[in-house]
């Protein structure tokens, strides 16, 4: 074989792996669901336990009691959480979705095909796994990026 010829075969072997590797969510199996753990913190920073949170997106509605986690199917809307509890003010956040970076190789090794059935299924996107919700503050903003303080 000639040095041109195991140029080209590289080059196509390696393109080949980062097509694989860069996959639609759909295939690549992280899904159009994903699971997400609430905690609740009272002004002073201390545990809150057992409010009752309510999460809903353009995909649906799911409740969990905290500390705890609920499956939620991924959308590129944020997420609306409101946690209540007897005798406490309540506590709302609206929780940032998130792209993920696979959809970007959708679109440079698919030619967008795979973007868009992720974007239409939701699982291009991506929750933080952790949400804190401090009870009587209202309209908190939660990113991936952001850390919550008292």
């Amino acid at each position: 074989m000639k040095n041109s010829s195991k140029k080209s075969l590289s080059l196509m072997t390696v393109a080949a792996v980062l097509a694989a590797t860069t996959g639609c969510s759909t295939i690549t199996g992280s899904g159009t669901s994903q699971s997400i753990s609430v905690q609740t913190y009272a002004a002073d920073g201390k545990d809150v336990d057992g409010a009752k949170c309510e999460m809903i997106n353009d995909e649906g509605t799911w409740f969990v009691v905290t500390p705890g986690s609920a499956t939620v199917h991924r959308s590129n809307k944020d997420l609306q959480v409101v946690c209540k509890k007897e005798g406490i003010d309540a506590g709302s956040a609206s929780v940032v979705s998130r792209t993920k970076g696979n959809m970007f190789g959708n679109i440079v090794f698919g030619g967008g095909i795979g973007a868009v059935i992720d974007h239409n299924n939701g699982s291009a996107y991506d929750y933080p796994a952790l949400i804190k919700i401090f009870m009587g503050r209202m309209n908190q903003k939660i990113d991936a990026t952001s850390t919550a303080t008292p």
